[in-house]
């Protein structure tokens, strides 16, 4: 009786195990104490929109349920991407605010760059010399000038240059001029850069009319400015003295497009005060107008060549045109570094003018034209570090009687000691139709002297 009873029991058991297995609670069916998403509970308020069915278990998502997703995501990398972009302009913004808001990082800040110059020349001569006044300047010492260059950064939109100059007035004392102010407008706030690299000069400034007459005394390779250069476009006491075209203007300088591959084209347009240049009758009722195409490239890093081709005109009863052409060329070898170089260089110029000869008690004033041609080559030499041995030979006809010619040869030797100190000495020799000048010989001692903020080198000087 008691072995069926315990063998009942075990059976009992046996059936009872199973069961407990299989009863209990699924991940579908969640128990009370964790209430599903499908059913919230009080404290939750139930959504709108109820999510989407989850998939069983161990069933992949559907196909369709994956692209709503993809797309859901890109939608929302479209909006991260526009609110990025967003992000990056309201930054170059406040950067570019930032920049111009700036305050000065030292006092030096709020003061110009300052530089001096000052250019003395001593000269011998075989017979007396006069200026185109009648003033005698064979055989003396001069000062020629003493220039103070200021520059400075007006805002991130324009920069200003102011060049005051004391000349000497052939012995007779000194003369104060402004020989350059100008402001550069780089560009506009409106705009986020100058199309075509567009410069505004507006002011006063040393012309775009070849390539020498740019350059200051001081900067020149020898010791006189060459005939074309003060005869045609203007000086008041001789090529000896400080000569050149720097007019009251607006120039207009464009970076244009790049057509051959490693070439560099500038283009300069002008509107100036007319009658100041030398070819003018010297009226000023009207404007002249200049224009200035100019190309450099390099060829294997070592030849440097730059031409040029510049026009001015001028309307009115004392029309006056000019036609120049410049070119130069610079060889600076890579093996022998910066002790030897060579430049070669000239420029030539045409005129075509109208003008009025003044009268005299018994004769009239009268009408006259001429077309008169002048032109200047030169080569130098580069023998060391300081040292530069170079020749230039000149041309020129009388702007007022294209009959009457001038010849100079000269030969110099520059002593270049660095950007601050130079010194040179030079011969002249001409021939000209003028008796006064045909056959004068000249002995010229000079030294330039620069303090203050470095300087640029001149384009002559390889270092």
């Amino acid at each position: 009786m008691r072995a069926r009873k315990f063998l009942l029991l075990i059976l009992c058991l046996g059936m009872a195990m199973p069961v407990a297995g299989h009863s209990q609670p699924s991940p579908a069916q969640p128990s009370p104490a964790q209430p599903s998403p499908a059913q919230p509970s009080p404290a939750q308020p139930s959504p709108a929109q109820p999510p989407p069915a989850q998939p069983p278990p161990g069933k992949p998502p559907s196909a369709a349920t994956l692209d709503a997703r993809i797309k859901a995501l890109t939608t929302d990398l479209e909006d991260i991407k526009d609110q990025n972009a967003d992000l990056k302009s309201e930054l170059a913004d406040l950067k570019a605010r930032q920049a111009a808001n700036k305050p000065p990082t030292s006092l030096n800040a709020l003061n110009p760059q300052i530089t001096a110059f000052l250019n003395g020349a001593m000269r011998i001569d075989d017979r007396e010399v006069q200026t185109p006044g009648g003033v005698a300047i064979d055989d003396r010492p001069f000062l020629r000038t003493a220039e103070f260059d200021f520059r400075a950064a007006v805002d991130p939109y324009a920069d200003a240059v102011a060049i005051l100059s004391l000349e000497d007035e052939a012995g007779t004392g000194f003369g104060a001029d402004l020989e350059e102010g100008y402001v550069i407008v780089k560009r506009l706030p409106v705009l986020e850069s100058a199309p075509l690299g567009l410069k505004l000069k507006i002011g006063k400034y040393r012309a775009p009319l070849g390539a020498v007459n740019r350059l200051h005394m001081h900067d020149l390779p020898w010791t006189t400015r060459p005939l074309p250069i003060a005869r045609f476009l203007g000086t008041e006491n001789g090529e000896f003295f400080e000569s050149g075209f720097n007019p009251v203007g607006v120039d207009a300088e464009l970076l244009l497009p790049q057509l051959i591959p490693g070439a560099v084209m500038e283009l300069n347009a002008d509107v100036v005060d007319g009658g100041s240049i030398a070819i003018a009758g010297g009226g000023h009722d009207h404007p002249g107008y200049l224009g200035h195409y100019n190309l450099f490239f390099t060829v294997h890093d070592t030849h440097d060549v730059n031409l040029g081709l510049s026009g001015y005109y001028e309307a009115g009863p004392h029309r006056a045109g000019l036609v120049a052409l410049d070119a130069l060329y610079k060889w600076k070898p890579l093996a022998e570094g910066e002790f030897h170089s060579i430049v070669i260089g000239g420029e030539l110029f045409y005129a075509n003018r109208d003008f009025t000869v003044p009268g005299t008690d018994t004769t009239p004033a009268t009408s006259a034209h001429t077309a008169p041609l002048a032109g200047f080559g030169f080569a130098q030499v580069q023998l060391s570090w300081h040292l530069y041995l170079g020749g230039r030979y000149d041309y020129a006809q009388d702007i007022a009687d294209d009959n009457l010619a001038t010849q100079v040869a000269a030969g110099y030797l520059s002593y270049y000691t660095s950007e601050f100190l130079r010194f040179r000495a030079g011969y002249e020799h001409r021939w000209s139709d003028d008796p006064t000048q045909d056959g004068l010989n000249s002995f010229i001692a000079e030294v330039n002297v620069v303090f203050g903020s470095h300087p640029t080198e001149p384009y002559w000087v390889n270092r």
